[in-house]
């Protein structure tokens, strides 16, 4: 029985101020931005911070705020925190890495790898490019919203949960350069008015920026292209003109995907690739009502937007390529199922001249055929 009071009484004496206080005082990293001035080629780090106020048990009053920290590299940087006369900087829950469009094209990789060495650091939270002036972009939103951070962490998140495109963490961005078959796209995001929006990606080619970049419905086509449709992506569009005049204009929810490829191996010269996709919609809006139409209508429907598509995904091949960029990930299937003629191409030389051809066949499912 006195054991039991005694651990009572101690359970007592460790709850209340002691942890009120800790709270206060903890600055919180929700977003850490990394910028480069282009005249001193220093390091400009960003930390949208998050102070709790009024901290009591299970709750507090959130405030955001901006630090801003320089120096030749992140390590330093950071180091600079330590002369401010504030709390230290608790960055193992940050939520969101954004890299300069301007730092994203000096080899951002190598100024980076610090943070996988660092203490508390968030290696596994997404990186994502932003396009414009970060500190005024900061401090405008943080001055006009004050749910900002999370609106940004959503959007972010959203963008694989929706089926636009995959994130990409900080350890898996650092951890590709130079490595074979590790190509990643990174989103760019643009302040438009008072909201963020998505204005494609930037193409990596192993830890380096190809200088291109795809756009938004080419991130979409690559994710259809791989098979992946979380979230019913929605896509919308006009078909090509054709003898009857301009091509109608469509709206389909994906209900499902599936994709393979196929290598075609030949005696000479490279392989051929193709890539099936099946793909299965629901048809919102395609020229007139599919509700209404008859076989040979629905059949004429399918084909139209199967090869419209595949128009599409033909551009967004040819931009990959160009990049030497291979997010659809055909060299890992060569390597994996066709491992004697992987051994004789060379590819980062042979991928951009590979033959890589689509084929999309589309099903409406939505139909009320007469």
């Amino acid at each position: 029985m006195k054991k039991v009071t005694i651990g009572i009484l101690m359970l007592l004496m460790l709850t209340g101020c002691w942890d009120q206080m800790q709270l206060r005082h903890l600055l919180l990293v929700d977003i850490a931005s990394i910028d480069i001035d282009d005249k001193s080629g220093n390091i400009i780090l960003e930390y949208v911070v998050t102070r709790l106020k009024s901290a009591g048990q299970g709750g507090g009053e959130s405030n955001s705020e901006i630090t801003e920290l320089k120096g030749p590299s992140i390590a330093e940087a950071v180091g600079q925190s330590e002369y401010l006369g504030r709390a230290p900087f608790l960055g193992v829950n940050t939520r969101i890495y954004a890299i300069s469009k301007s730092f994203a094209y000096h080899d951002p990789v190598p100024k980076l790898t610090f943070l996988l060495q660092a203490p508390y650091s968030a290696i596994n939270s997404p990186v994502v490019v932003l396009d414009g002036n970060i500190s005024k972009l900061f401090k405008t939103n943080l001055k006009n919203n004050k749910e900002f951070t999370n609106q940004l962490s959503e959007f972010v998140s959203s963008l694989e949960e929706n089926g636009i495109m995959s994130n990409v963490s900080m350890m898996r961005f650092i951890q590709s350069k130079g490595v074979p078959l590790e190509d990643i796209a990174l989103p760019l995001l643009k302040q438009s008015n008072s909201e963020m929006v998505l204005k494609g990606a930037l193409l990596f080619h192993q830890g380096m920026n190809t200088g291109e970049k795809l756009e938004n419905e080419q991130l979409r086509m690559v994710m259809l292209l791989l098979g992946r449709d979380r979230g019913r992506q929605r896509l919308t569009g006009q078909l090509s003109e054709n003898s009857d005049g301009p091509g109608s204009h469509y709206a389909v929810y994906v209900k499902n995907v599936n994709s393979k490829i196929t290598v075609l191996p030949k005696a000479n010269g490279l392989p051929k690739v193709n890539i099936g996709v099946r793909l299965k919609i629901n048809s919102i809006e395609a020229g007139q009502s599919v509700q209404t139409l008859n076989t040979d209508d629905v059949n004429k429907i399918e084909k139209e937007l199967g090869k419209h598509l595949e128009e599409q995904a033909m551009e967004t091949i040819k931009t990959l390529q160009k990049a030497n960029c291979d997010l659809l990930g055909i060299g890992m299937h060569l390597k994996a199922y066709h491992p004697n003629r992987w051994k004789t191409l060379n590819w980062s030389k042979d991928y951009p001249r590979l033959s890589i051809k689509p084929n999309i066949d589309v099903e409406i499912i939505n139909q009320d055929i007469e």
